[in-house]
């Protein structure tokens, strides 16, 4: 799961978005510098993670995308289901993919004073480039890896080209249809076993 995933899977619920943001910028276990609502979308983050990582439709296609290192597969795959999102959007839920992204853009603005800094100066680029948005073109899928693959020499395996990404499209296109089902419900699950835990006051 990647960007537009996690938002998707946070119900319009700001709080819950912004968390899931926070998902990949932030670290270990302490997490009471975040308002309740926002930790729990942390922690859905991390649920979310997990299952799409143990999820076993995907598991023979990690094996068999020989295109790739075996340990960058996750992020490839991570990076496509956001373009499945994309390009199945109208199917899957009744606001507008540029509704979405409006409504993402504003929870992160709602909550900036608490992202942590390398996230603010993401959400500047998230909304100026239109990410979100921009998942439906292989090419920004393309542009997504590419920009991954600079962070250092051994992700240099990750700047995989528009032409070796369709046919890898097409492989995961049978697993992600019955994988998002089982995605949403695991996160409405866990949404419901997992209420806003309030803070004692001091």
């Amino acid at each position: 799961m990647n960007f537009l995933a996690h938002s998707l899977l946070g119900f319009n619920n700001t709080e819950l978005i912004a968390g899931q943001f926070c998902g990949d910028f932030v670290r270990g276990s302490e997490l009471s510098g975040f308002a309740p609502g926002v930790e729990r979308g942390i922690r859905l983050h991390r649920y979310l993670d997990v299952f799409t990582d143990s999820f076993p439709a995907l598991q023979p296609v990690r094996r068999n995308m020989h295109e790739v290192p075996r340990r960058f597969a996750g992020i490839v795959i991570d990076v496509l289901f956001d373009h499945y999102l994309a390009t199945h959007w109208d199917a899957i839920n009744e606001q507008s993919l540029e509704s979405h992204a409006e409504h993402v853009h504003a929870a992160l603005h709602k909550h900036r004073e608490v992202l942590p800094d390398a996230l603010r100066r993401f959400m500047i680029a998230l909304q100026e480039h239109n990410i979100l948005v921009a998942n439906r073109d292989i090419a920004a899928i393309e542009h997504t890896l590419a920009r991954l693959a600079k962070r250092s020499p051994r992700f240099g395996a990750l700047a995989i080209s528009q032409a070796d990404l369709l046919p890898l499209r097409e492989q995961l296109r049978e697993p992600f249809d019955s994988f998002y089902p089982e995605l949403r419900e695991a996160a409405v699950t866990y949404l419901d076993t997992h209420p806003v835990q309030e803070r004692a006051s001091e």
